[in-house]
């Protein structure tokens, strides 16, 4: 396991650095500036450090003079803002390794330190979890420190290395389709093609040959032969998404695939032959459609070797914030804003939504609010805007409107009172219970004790339980 050092005035991108990299299984320490990057280094012994050329208290050059003095001397690795290349540049001549320029993806990071540890020989094993593979596949959903994705992380490792079907089980969103890719990229059949199938995307006369193909005169409109997706992930991986879909005839046919490794073309006799592996998606309860009926007992045990279930967003805890952080930066980076982070307020109203979308739908909510925040910090009143425009189920409004939205005043109206209005209304609906009330605005307690704070809201009540 490498022992890294990430030095960086920027304490916040320090803890996204570590948090990262130990998820890997990686270890890292952290520094916020020379002096006490100083004393680390001296203090243990580490294969690389990744230093800001700007440092407080000291400069890159002392920083790469430390570090020669050492036995065996461990890598630099500089990263450097726009104005500092050029001195950048002047280490790497004195002997650092290379240059990551800011701003930065944090698995790029990983990548460029994969790449200086295996040059100096110390890397042929640098991680021990998935996250190794982001030289080549680097989702979002790697990111990650719950228990829960951490045994994604081992199980993915384990079955790269493996030829068995695999079934990805979980909710929509959660990011089945990037597991599954990362199982092909890292296996022996990287160097083959990842051909991705969504089974309920496709009516069921066009499913067959969408898998199949086939030849030229089987139906009107067959105008010459096409090869199917079976036939195109030859030597390589198909991943079947939503394969709960598929109906019993189509499942027949994937079947005798896996089984007997061939079949015929859509309109065709002659016997086609394919190595291909078969990793398959579902937000469905397998088990119950096979016991009803609807999905093959064969295929089902089939497919089902090994079966990696990804826990919804809402269960994973912390890891709201990190891909929250990972979302701000790609986006930021994507139009071209400065947004330096979110808004502490924010923050905590995104890890207390439930998220039915789980990452997907987290993903378009920051990419909303970078595009439409006017400072370089998100927050919590731009957030409510974004939230209120989401449609409600089960319960009708109170408003006469029939669309459902809140009316906006042709003059206007100051955002704190449309608040102060909706807390005290959740207030009077739940008979001054705060706990009830926030669970009808879908906050958490801290958000709306916040709220009621901030607002002055009192209650006789309130007083008396005190």
């Amino acid at each position: 396991m490498p022992h890294l050092l990430f030095v960086d005035s920027n304490e916040e991108l320090g803890e996204d650095v570590c948090s990262y990299f130990r998820s890997a299984g990686a270890q890292i320490e952290y520094a916020a500036d020379y002096p006490g990057a100083l004393s680390q280094i001296r203090e243990q012994r580490f294969d690389l450090v990744i230093a800001n050329v700007k440092i407080s208290g000291g400069t890159i050059r002392d920083m790469l003079r430390e570090i020669q003095q050492q036995e065996p001397p461990p890598v630099l690795l500089v990263n450097s803002e726009v104005d500092t290349v050029d001195e950048a540049v002047r280490v790497v001549k004195e002997g650092a390794f290379g240059i990551v320029r800011k701003p930065f993806h944090i698995p790029e990071l990983m990548f460029h330190t994969k790449r200086a540890l295996e040059q100096r020989g110390r890397g042929q094993r640098a991680f021990s979890r998935p996250e190794r593979f982001t030289d080549v596949y680097q989702p979002a959903t790697f990111i990650g420190e719950c228990p829960e994705i951490k045994r994604v992380f081992d199980m993915v490792s384990r079955v790269a290395r493996t030829r068995s079907s695999v079934i990805i089980t979980g909710e929509t969103g959660t990011g089945k389709e990037l597991i599954a890719g990362a199982i092909h990229h890292n296996s022996d059949r990287s160097g083959g093609p990842f051909v991705r199938v969504n089974c309920a995307a496709l009516p069921e006369t066009l499913l067959e040959s969408e898998l199949f193909g086939y030849e030229r005169g089987a139906f009107t409109g067959a105008e010459r032969t096409r090869i199917g997706r079976f036939e195109q992930a030859d030597g390589g991986t198909i991943f079947l998404d939503e394969v709960a879909d598929m109906s019993l005839y189509t499942q027949a046919k994937v079947l005798r695939v896996l089984q007997e490794r061939e079949f015929e073309r859509v309109g065709g006799n002659q016997t086609v032959k394919t190595d291909v592996r078969i990793i398959s998606a579902t937000n469905r309860n397998l088990l119950a459609l096979m016991e009803s009926g609807e999905f093959r007992e064969d295929l089902y045990y089939r497919l089902n070797v090994v079966t990696i279930h990804l826990p919804p967003l809402c269960e994973r805890g912390n890891d709201i914030r990190l891909l929250v952080q990972f979302f701000v930066r790609k986006y930021s980076l994507a139009v071209h804003r400065r947004i330096r982070s979110m808004h502490r307020e924010a923050l905590e109203m995104l890890t207390s939504y439930h998220w039915p979308g789980n990452i997907r739908e987290l993903e378009n909510t920051i990419e909303r609010a970078v595009l439409l925040t006017e400072g370089d910090i998100i927050t919590a009143n731009e957030l409510q805007l974004l939230f209120a425009r989401r449609p409600r189920g089960g319960e009708q409004s109170d408003s006469n409107e029939d669309d459902g939205q809140i009316k906006l005043p042709a003059d206007g109206v100051k955002l704190e009172e449309v608040e102060r209005s909706l807390i005290i209304q959740a207030l009077e609906r739940s008979n001054w219970v705060q706990k009830d009330a926030a669970t009808l605005l879908n906050v958490s307690g801290r958000v709306f004790n916040y709220k009621i704070k901030r607002f002055s809201i009192t209650h006789p009540s309130w007083r008396q339980n005190r």
